[in-house]
């Protein structure tokens, strides 16, 4: 039962933190998470996202290996091998050992990072992307 709890309690964590993520911008309200392993560490104050990940917010969608979601640096950084995004609604796709999100909807993009926008492609060490 204790383990039911924790884990009701990781996904209230999860649902809020999305919420709290979205609050700047007003069309990215509907953020989703999907992970198999949920870890909340509440001494660092981060949760832990592992396995099939899936990050779903305003047209885009992002994937990875792992996130990890800073509450005191309010930032989550995800990983993967690679980590990838993509949005049919704004013809983007693109890939990077590492993305960090920002509550303004900052994306850093870092290591062997690509990104194709409408035709455009950027190939670099590392990219900012500012997401409308």
């Amino acid at each position: 039962m204790n383990r039911n709890l924790k884990f009701y309690y990781c996904f209230l964590l999860t649902c809020l933190s999305s919420y709290i993520y979205s609050d700047e911008i007003a069309n990215y309200s509907n953020i989703k998470i999907k992970a198999d392993v949920v870890t909340f560490d509440e001494l660092a104050n981060e949760l832990l996202l592992r396995k099939n990940l899936k990050i779903s917010f305003g047209g885009f969608n992002i994937f990875g290996d792992t996130a990890l979601l800073n509450y005191e640096n309010k930032k989550l950084t995800i990983d993967g091998s690679p980590a990838s995004i993509n949005s049919k609604e704004n013809a983007i796709s693109g890939a990077a050992k590492r993305f960090i999100i920002y509550p303004n909807l900052t994306l850093e993009m870092l290591g062997d990072a690509n990104l194709i926008e409408h035709n455009n492609s950027i190939y670099a060490e590392q990219i900012t992307y500012q997401i409308k």
